[in-house]
């Protein structure tokens, strides 16, 4: 269970541009869970991205000046004669629902309990069991009537009846 990916949802209001996003998410999918380790090669990422090996370790001394919750996002030390690279923002994450190093049981226990709370609160939508296509044929065959009826926000597919309501008016 070393290869499972839980990212900090508040890492998606950083002003990170799309390639600093994308590298941040392939370091953090390469953290090792049961070890607490950061696993970061540049010419993995450069190789992954398409960049210059300059173009990562600029990314990557980019990612230590920005602070997430007291710490930054990845921090660099030189020591041995090779860069060691670690995630102190993403562990700290990771120890707030409670995933510790060779013991993953209770923050996989917060997880399911977060997931069934989820789906307790879910909508009830209506025609759930249908597929997008087979719900706008449904909808289509509906009268005008009945199509008034129903509220977007009562489909999974809330696109498919403004289509259908859209198709309706042109016709």
């Amino acid at each position: 269970m070393s290869k499972f990916l839980i990212i900090n949802p508040e890492i998606y209001k950083l002003n990170l541009s799309d390639q600093e996003f994308r590298v941040y998410f392939y370091i953090c999918s390469q953290f090792n869970m049961k070890k607490k380790q950061a696993y970061v090669r540049i010419v993995d990422i450069a190789g992954q991205f398409q960049l210059t090996k300059n173009e990562v370790e600029n990314i990557l001394i980019n990612f230590t000046k920005i602070i997430h919750d007291g710490h930054a996002l990845v921090s660099i030390d030189k020591s041995e004669g090779y860069y060691k690279f670690d995630l102190p923002s993403h562990q700290k994450f990771l120890s707030s629902i409670g995933f510790a190093k060779h013991n993953q049981a209770h923050g996989f226990r917060a997880i399911n309990g977060y997931l069934k709370q989820l789906k307790e609160t879910a909508n009830n939508y209506l025609f759930k069991d249908l597929d997008q296509y087979e719900l706008m044929e449904k909808l289509e065959s509906m009268s005008v009537e009945e199509l008034q009826k129903i509220k977007p926000e009562q489909l999974r597919y809330q696109w498919v009846y403004k289509n259908v309501i859209k198709n309706r008016t042109t016709v």
